[in-house]
């Protein structure tokens, strides 16, 4: 960014000044800022404004602060004209302003009211020099990129190859089928033969038993109770 705007920003801010202090203060200023040209060039730095009600200098800076600032191309000013309550004779609602530009009557006239209005001022021939856009990004931040338009192919998605994974669980203690059985999940695979049938045999043999001597054991505790004690 270049300096002019620097300082346009740091002139304007006394606007603010008025309304801070309202109390000393009566009104606020009608305040003009722009381009200053003179036969259709930038003005020099240091050129003088001055801002006339009627003849009279309504201008709030003193003789020597009224100067415009050259930057590159062109010139920019700011001047505040003040209201008639903090001098007589000087600006009110709907009243002319004219303007000087380094003792030469300017081509513009403004009118008073209160707050900033931007007003560009030329004398002599030529076209008035605008003052410039600025077009400067913020210190330290990125110019936006573009959002890139693909147009190739997508890539494939891979598929997974092998067995997928089920959700059943294996209690420990269930009988698994062998390979090549057929039947109900969870059902005992059934077999032929002499084996299977000697085994389910045995074991209802020790069952039996193991109740059989679980008997025994509790009719000799019982009979043990009965018996009368010896005198």
């Amino acid at each position: 960014m270049s300096a002019w705007p620097l300082r346009f920003l740091l002139a304007a801010g006394a606007l603010l000044a008025p309304a801070a202090v309202s109390h000393a203060q009566p009104q606020i200023p009608s305040s003009f800022f722009g381009s200053v040209t003179i036969d259709g060039k930038a003005a020099p730095d240091g050129t003088e404004v001055r801002a006339l009600v009627d003849g009279l200098d309504c201008s709030q800076s003193p003789p020597g602060e009224r100067t415009a600032a050259r930057e590159g191309e062109a010139t920019a000013y700011v001047i505040h004209v003040v209201h008639e309550s903090q001098r007589p004779g000087c600006g009110r609602d709907g009243k002319a302003i004219t303007f000087t530009i380094a003792g030469r009557p300017a081509l513009q006239q403004g009118i008073w009211k209160p707050g900033p209005q931007q007003l560009d001022l030329s004398t002599g021939a030529g076209d008035v020099v605008p003052l410039p856009t600025s077009t400067s990004t913020v210190p330290g931040s990125a110019p936006a990129t573009p959002l890139a338009t693909g147009t190739g192919t997508p890539p494939t998605r891979s598929r997974p190859t092998g067995t997928p994974p089920t959700d059943d669980v294996q209690l420990p203690g269930t009988l698994t089928p062998p390979a090549g059985a057929t039947g109900t999940p969870g059902t005992p695979a059934s077999s032929s033969g002499d084996d299977g049938g000697g085994s389910a045999w045995r074991l209802l043999v020790v069952a039996l038993g193991v109740i059989a001597a679980g008997g025994a054991a509790a009719g000799v505790v019982l009979a043990r109770r009965r018996r009368p004690p010896v005198p």
